[in-house]
């Protein structure tokens, strides 16, 4: 089965990501008119902290599993820890390795599941009762979200793998389009409950109604006639032997991406250790802004991935070479676009917004954006090498996180305050390895040369 990857795919995706961030956007004016603050810093801090920290249980399986969907509906005949197994060169799809892929993930995310409920049960209980000492809102109330926000979260670890299967199949429009619907149900159900007086619950209902829409909605994408009627009657592979051997890659790109959450999102926390809160405010803003730039530089690269996955499955480097020049351009062009919007109009907007609000000055700003612009070649130039699953850069990105932090800890305890110290000492420790080895590595892999950029130029230029 061919992957076909649309420009509709990407304006899918562009909709589904702004509809992530815009629902916060959304949101926040309401929940800061219709909670109490003791309500409002639970939700922004325990609950939406909760939400972030639990993904990490992953572990880096979903991208895995979603890439293992791909090599099968690509014609794989077997899957291997490492590398690439043998194929079906008609691309005829082996449906007792799905079934036995498939229930490796239920197994696994249900184990996960229910490893959530035995915490909430245990664990969540006292930490809940902890937080309510003092609290002059309704503690019933609070205890009834709080569980059922648990409840929530361990049902969407439970179904976790739709989303992984859809994107495999490379069903990316029709997993964002399912996005946009049920983001928009939580902005309108969230919103008309807190209007109505319903505080906090009102959040975790909007977020189980959008969730279980999402859920279903995925699980009808993919388990269509063809593929139920085809797995009903084919054996399943031993799900034991699936998960061990995805296991040895997943365990890897887990350990990449908890290096860089540490890396990434431990500088907020040690940053007002050493450094003013008004000049942290400046770090946060301006760190938003570029994430956010980061995050849609790489939309285009994410849409066609699965339509790397396959081609790199097929051997087709010349493809391969040709996705991975275009979204070095993509990324550039949204860099460029946000970078200069930010450094030319930024404070002026925040100024009308809110006169004390600043961002960082301009060279350390200008830097900033530098720095999301290597950030996004490191995570194509690294995704491309795992379309060949393999994870060679892992060790490389822990070593890199440990050493951000270290060197951020004690320069700013013992060098500079100064606020740039936050962006240049991760760019700088970044830039000794990650930032060009593995971009190297690819472009050597792909063969790509100047010629190739020129020759993307002149076909779209």
């Amino acid at each position: 089965m061919s992957i076909d990857i649309k420009k509709s795919d990407v304006a899918w995706n562009v909709a589904a990501s702004v509809m992530r961030l815009a629902s916060g956007f959304i949101m926040l004016p309401i929940l800061i008119n219709r909670l109490s603050a003791e309500d409002l810093g639970l939700w922004t801090t325990v609950f939406i902290a909760l939400n972030s920290a639990i993904i990490l249980l992953d572990f880096g399986f979903f991208t895995t599993f979603s890439r293992n969907i791909t090599y099968i509906f690509s014609g794989a005949k077997e899957l291997k820890g490492e590398g690439l197994g043998e194929m079906d060169p008609s691309g005829r799809i082996f449906y007792p390795l799905l079934k036995g892929t498939i229930n490796a993930m239920k197994v696994y995310y249900s184990s996960i599941a229910l490893l959530l409920a035995i915490l909430f049960a245990s664990v969540g209980y006292f930490y809940i009762e902890k937080i309510l000492v003092g609290y002059s809102g309704d503690p019933v109330m609070t205890r009834v979200a709080w569980f059922a926000y648990g409840a929530l979260l361990c049902y969407q670890f439970y179904t976790y793998f739709y989303d992984a299967i859809l994107m495999g199949r490379g069903f990316v429009r029709r997993s964002r389009q399912i996005i946009v619907l049920s983001q928009c149900i939580h902005i309108v159900v969230g919103s008309i409950l807190l209007f109505s007086g319903f505080g906090i619950i009102s959040l975790v209902i909007s977020q189980t109604l959008s969730t279980l829409v999402n859920k279903e909605l995925a699980r009808r994408s993919f388990f269509d006639r063809e593929i139920k009627d085809n797995l009903r009657k084919s054996a399943s592979e031993s799900w034991k032997k699936i998960l061990g051997i995805m296991w040895k890659t997943a365990y890897k790109s887990g350990m990449s991406s908890a290096a860089w959450t540490l890396s990434n999102k431990m500088l907020p926390l040690i940053a007002p250790l050493f450094i003013p809160l008004a000049l942290t405010s400046s770090y946060g803003l301006s760190k938003t802004v570029v994430d956010i730039t980061y995050s849609m530089s790489v939309i285009w690269f994410m849409t066609y991935y699965p339509k790397l996955t396959q081609v790199s499955f097929h051997q087709n480097n010349q493809e391969v070479k040709r996705l991975f020049v275009k979204s070095q351009f993509m990324i550039i062009g949204v860099v460029l676009l946000c970078a200069a919007s930010a450094l030319i109009f930024g404070d002026f907007v925040l100024s009308i917004l809110k006169k004390e609000r600043t961002f960082l000055e301009t060279p350390i700003f200008a830097l900033f954006f530098i720095s999301a612009l290597f950030d996004a070649f490191t995570y194509i130039s690294t995704q491309v090498l795992l379309s060949k699953n393999r994870v060679p850069y892992y060790k490389a990105q822990i070593l890199s996180a440990f050493a951000v932090v270290i060197v951020l800890y004690l320069s700013l305890k013992f060098v500079s305050n100064d606020i740039a110290i936050l962006v240049v000492v991760p760019f700088a420790i970044q830039l000794l390895w990650n930032h060009w080895y593995w971009f190297a590595k690819v472009v050597k892999m792909l063969n790509v040369r100047f010629v190739d950029y020129f020759k993307f130029i002149s076909i779209y230029f």
